[in-house]
């Protein structure tokens, strides 16, 4: 081929990134030098404006065939044209996700990269709750950065995630144990923050859109129940101890673990027999447990109470001799009149159903779920039952929190008994 250029040119040799030398061709211009290298692999060599230090903006790319590189070049202008194209960086996963890896890894209170403007720029300003930055952290050290952290940002593809995906259950499966939820939860993790990557211009498209993801459906008939008229079994197991209250309100008012540690007496109002949720005990991103505002906005919620209950908070605060008019005490507290930590709660309910001979699956959050499906199975309005259990929408309570009961199931045969018979 005549208008390839051979090997010391007086143009000078054309060099890679990597440092191969290359032979190249004269195109039309705007179009770069199109050409091949020693290994047989075609390149283009395209001048894209300038960067802004003034130096002109050099691109490669690279293929298996002329006309796979043609493809690129064209690519590259249009992206420079329309103003989407972005600068290279040899900028890593772990780099961009967290800044320094070896402080991140050697450092549980380090915070850097993306990481760290997510924990406080999330929810609009709102930042992440601790548990959620918990769960992203534990994401990101366990599983992201030991795979792919070593990958350049703009070098991942989805067949990178796929395989990040596929190490995660695999790992389960030398354990023992399911770790479908984790991989769900890890493509939650990066993909949100390769969308951040996207929307800051680094990379032009979020691999993770097009890897094949683990999916977890969960459904409410897929949790176990406590029947309504086990109710009073559980509390007969607690009669007399620092949990029969906490019980109590988990399945009078459909209260999560911590609105009910959290519960102050300022909140309760035992003359018109409601309960105003505004806190909750939870835990900080160091893991102490501590008194914060609820989960969501949807949380903030008045429930009114049954009159039974509202006779044995009444009673709890005689017990407590209660003289804080400010009413900063905790309802619920253990013997030293300080609050119930959470694992504490979680014990007892493991022994109560060990005790009633309970499904091992059913856990302490499992009694809101059979709360909500007492209301329904009782003919409360859906709204209204997703407004007392603080959800922000609906489908989220009727989906994932009440189950079909086969009472239900029954009245809703009935309701069209006769059908046969009626008169044509």
């Amino acid at each position: 081929m005549n208008d390839w250029e051979p090997w010391g040119s007086p143009r000078g040799a054309l060099y890679t990134e990597e440092g191969v030398k290359l032979a190249r061709r004269k195109d039309a211009a705007g179009n770069g030098s199109i050409g091949r290298r020693s290994d047989g692999r075609y390149y283009c060599a395209i001048m894209l404006g300038y960067k802004l230090d003034g130096k002109p903006n050099r691109r490669f790319v690279y293929g298996k065939t002329e006309r796979e590189v043609i493809q690129k070049r064209d690519a590259l202008k249009r992206d420079f044209e329309d103003g989407t194209l972005t600068a290279p960086s040899k900028q890593t996963v772990a780099e961009y996700l967290v800044g320094d890896p070896a402080a991140f890894n050697s450092n549980d209170t380090y915070n850097g990269g993306w990481l760290e403007r997510h924990r406080r720029l999330a929810r609009d300003g709102e930042g992440l709750r601790p548990n959620t930055y918990k769960q992203y952290r534990r994401s990101i050290k366990n599983h992201i950065l030991p795979e792919i952290g070593g990958v350049r940002l703009q070098k991942l593809t989805p067949r990178h995630l796929e395989n990040l995906y596929t190490a995660i259950l695999d790992k389960g499966k030398d354990e023992g144990r399911d770790f479908k939820r984790t991989a769900h939860v890890v493509h939650q993790v990066i993909r949100t923050a390769l969308q951040a990557a996207v929307d800051g211009g680094l990379i032009k498209t979020n691999p993770a859109d097009k890897a094949k993801k683990v999916r977890v459906t969960y459904r409410a008939e897929e949790r176990p129940r406590l029947d309504r008229a086990d109710a009073p079994k559980v509390l007969a197991k607690v009669q007399g101890s620092i949990y029969y209250l906490p019980f109590l309100l988990a399945m009078s008012a459909g209260l999560r673990r911590g609105e009910i540690l959290g519960l102050r007496w300022k909140n309760v109002d035992l003359k018109d027999g409601v309960i105003k949720v505004r806190e909750q005990i939870g835990y900080d991103e160091m893991g102490k447990v501590v008194l914060g505002p609820v989960k969501t906005k949807a949380s903030i919620r008045d429930i009114p109470i049954p009159s039974d209950v509202v006779a044995a908070l009444k009673e709890q605060k005689a017990a407590q001799k209660v003289t804080d008019l400010r009413g900063e005490g905790f309802v619920c507290t253990n013997s030293e009149g300080r609050f119930i930590q959470p694992s504490h709660f979680n014990r007892a309910w493991r022994d109560v159903r060990e005790e009633l001979d309970l499904p091992k699956n059913m856990h302490l959050h499992d009694l809101r779920g059979s709360w909500v499906t007492w209301l329904a199975e009782a003919k409360v309005d859906p709204k209204a039952a997703s407004v007392l259990a603080g959800h922000s929408d609906t489908r989220v309570t009727t989906s994932l929190y009440q189950s079909v009961t086969q009472g239900m199931r029954d009245e809703a045969a009935k309701a069209l008994e006769g059908i046969a018979s009626a008169d044509v």
